[in-house]
């Protein structure tokens, strides 16, 4: 500490103060007080007072209570044009020197009682409750009243009643003592400050009087304030609880990604965007120690770059981020590029399985415990964090229905809503989602459908953009096991051609600088291709809808990022629309007629499958007439006569039932419901 800073005293800190407000911000608390109580806090640059008086600056960073104290002093004394009573007004710094500029793992038992500046995303907020400032308390014996300041976590009460001098009773006349508006915020360290694995750490925020009821969980803030400790009353520990008493609170709204990019990686990121290959050399940079998989880290490297969010003047929003689903056998490696893509890759990653998630866990949610002191506490789940990062769910089948159907909103409109105990709140979650499942006995079944073999519904699956199936075949053993034993043995024959930290930055670039617009040309493209696929089975299987419209529209803009480009071409296009067939072709295929049919991943129920089961109606509505219940051996004849196999006879009974169209009186006997 400097010298000149520790013999200021108390007047003289307030005389300088004085001093300093007169020359740099007369004005801005003349506005204040004409606005006054709309606004009650003088926001103060700290270079202003490090050039005004260096030795002063230096004391309000190691002696922050007095300098603020002194400096409200002051401003209470100004001749201001107030009307009415006293006023309030609070005074924040900001734009702190660096080395008090502090990541929420950094601080320590030095920056006790100094004043600082964190910044982090909120995980928690608490009600707001009534905090008392000076109380206001009543000899029980004498009536004599006293007001008492508090500034410990504990009520302090007065120790003598000075008018007849006895030590109580006292009673506090709560309508009479002075209280101000306080709120508890957890707060923890943004995903992009993190480095590799490092588990966030968080930090309690104490906010009071105008500060209150500002943020909400997900919110990015930049805050100033003293660090405090405080006891554990019930276990005397000597280890204290810290918490930040906040004097500034900027919500913030971030970039993807705000990694400072030198002159020389800018430049590099260009070179190697121009490069022809520059597709192949992403998708080869993503986990190259697993081989294959060629259209999934085609799409991953679509999806890191991602397309801009599309605002409507009408005031809707289309999300610009793609949504993928990998449908794999065991030991396949679903979870390593989802763990390689999460921890090495996306700026903004978390990685969480489908066994340890929960719909709150992953969304929001309102929850009642310590925090709140008793009270109701909004809590961030893994989406909101994550917003404009990437969420990677492994065993996403494992997740229970209820916990899934929260995921809806996120996944399309992009925001989490929190109806709960009286609180009503809704969040952002702009966030990708690359989710991996397994089937349902461990193998995929070539002669049954893909729906037919998942634990999914149908409504989650329609939400994603592209869906792909990895199966273990037996004819790629050769070059798997060659692969892995050189990724073994001679590591440099698997190392990316981009290393994962260039690629994050080549991400971070991209989005923060390229929004591409589809040309003309790729507009047209994309337009033919989606008209074609229609007509030519209108009264066929249905090839595709309008999620895939938008599916190829993201592809097509994602695409041009990757080139650094602000025009998508007829080129983007044709590689969207490439990949979103893979796609289709992969898990899409109606085993019975071959065609390309979207409702068998968007229902469930294939376009063939919908037309046998009307069948199989008329023919029990026949029968019903006829004979007053339709025998299964009836039914068995005139399937015969239509070609209808008699396993799928079986099959379409059982989803009837199960559907509550048919119902069995007697076995093996049906009637209409």
């Amino acid at each position: 500490m400097d010298s000149a800073t520790q013999t200021l005293e108390l007047e003289e800190v307030s005389e300088r103060v004085d001093e300093f407000f007169r020359k740099y911000y007369q004005e801005e608390l003349l506005r204040i007080a004409r606005i006054y109580p709309d606004e009650k806090r003088l926001i103060v640059n700290f270079k202003d007072l490090e050039i005004f008086d260096f030795a002063l600056s230096e004391h309000l960073l190691s002696f922050p209570d007095e300098t603020l104290s002194a400096s409200e002093r002051v401003i209470r004394s100004l001749d201001l044009p107030f009307e009415g009573t006293t006023p309030e007004i609070h005074v924040a710094f900001i734009n702190l020197p660096v080395d008090s500029q502090l990541l929420v793992r950094d601080i320590r038992s030095d920056h006790v009682g100094r004043l600082i500046a964190v910044s982090g995303v909120v995980r928690k907020t608490a009600d707001i409750r009534p905090k008392l400032v000076v109380g206001n308390y009543e000899c029980q014996r004498c009536g004599h009243t006293m007001k008492i300041p508090q500034h410990d976590i504990r009520i302090k009460e007065p120790y003598l009643c000075e008018a007849c001098e006895t030590r109580g009773p006292f009673k506090l006349l709560s309508t009479d003592s002075k209280l101000s508006n306080f709120q508890k915020v957890l707060i923890q360290e943004r995903l992009e400050d993190l480095r590799g694995r490092e588990h966030p750490k968080q930090l309690t925020i104490f906010l009071e009087d105008d500060l209150t009821g500002q943020v909400m969980p997900g919110d990015k803030l930049e805050l100033v304030g003293v660090l405090r400790t405080s006891q554990d009353f019930k276990t005397k520990s000597r280890v204290f609880n810290i918490h930040l008493e906040s004097i500034y609170v900027q919500p913030v709204e971030v970039e993807f990604e705000e990694i400072n990019i030198s002159k020389e990686d800018e430049e590099k990121i260009l070179k190697l965007a121009k490069d022809p290959k520059i597709y192949d050399l992403i998708r080869d940079s993503i986990a190259p120690h697993i081989y294959g998989f060629h259209e999934i880290k085609t799409a991953v490297m679509y999806q890191l770059f991602s397309a801009p969010r599309i605002e409507m003047l009408d005031g809707g929003k289309i999300r610009g981020d793609s949504h993928i689903l990998i449908l794999g056998e065991p030991a396949t490696g679903k979870s390593e590029i989802l763990q390689y893509v999460a921890n090495e890759l996306a700026p903004k990653g978390v990685f969480t399985s489908g066994k340890g998630a929960t719909g709150a866990g992953l969304t929001a949610t309102a929850v009642k415990d310590d925090f709140g002191d008793g009270g109701w506490s909004l809590e961030a789940g893994a989406l909101v964090l994550a917003d404009r990062g990437i969420a990677c769910i492994d065993e996403f089948d494992k997740m229970t229905n209820d916990d899934r159907s929260a995921m809806h909103e996120a996944m399309e409109q992009q925001t989490v809503s929190v109806a709960k105990a009286g609180m009503l709140a809704q969040f952002s979650a702009r966030t990708a989602i690359l989710a991996a499942a397994n089937p349902k006995y461990g193998r995929f079944d070539q002669y049954r459908s893909i729906s037919e073999q998942i634990n999914l519904s149908s409504t989650i699956i329609s939400r994603f953009d592209l869906l792909f199936t990895v199966r273990d075949v037996i004819d790629d053993t050769k070059m798997i096991a060659k692969h892995i034993l050189d990724s073994v043995l001679t590591p440099s024959k698997v190392a990316p051609p981009i290393s994962p930290g260039f690629l994050r930055l080549m991400v971070a670039y991209a989005r923060q600088h390229c929004f591409p617009v589809l040309t003309v040309e790729a507009r047209n493209e994309l337009e033919t291709y989606y008209v074609a696929r229609r007509e030519a089975s209108r009264d066929a299987a249905i090839p595709l809808t309008a999620r895939q419209l938008w599916a190829v529209i993201r592809l097509s803009r994602a695409s041009a990022r990757v080139r650094l480009s602000d025009e998508a071409t007829v080129e983007d296009a044709r590689n969207a629309i490439r990949l979103l067939d893979a796609s289709l072709q992969d898990v899409g295929i109606d085993l019975e007629s071959g065609a390309v049919d979207i409702d068998k991943i968007m229902t469930g129920v294939t376009k063939t499958q919908r037309d046998k089961i009307q069948i199989m109606i008329g023919f029990i509505r026949e029968l019903e007439k006829e004979y007053k219940t339709a025998k299964k051996t009836e039914i068995l004849k005139m399937a015969e006569e239509k070609d209808i196999d008699k396993r799928d006879v079986d099959r379409l009974l059982e989803v009837l039932k199960k559907n509550g169209e048919i119902y069995e009186p007697m076995f093996d006997q049906f009637k209409i419901a």
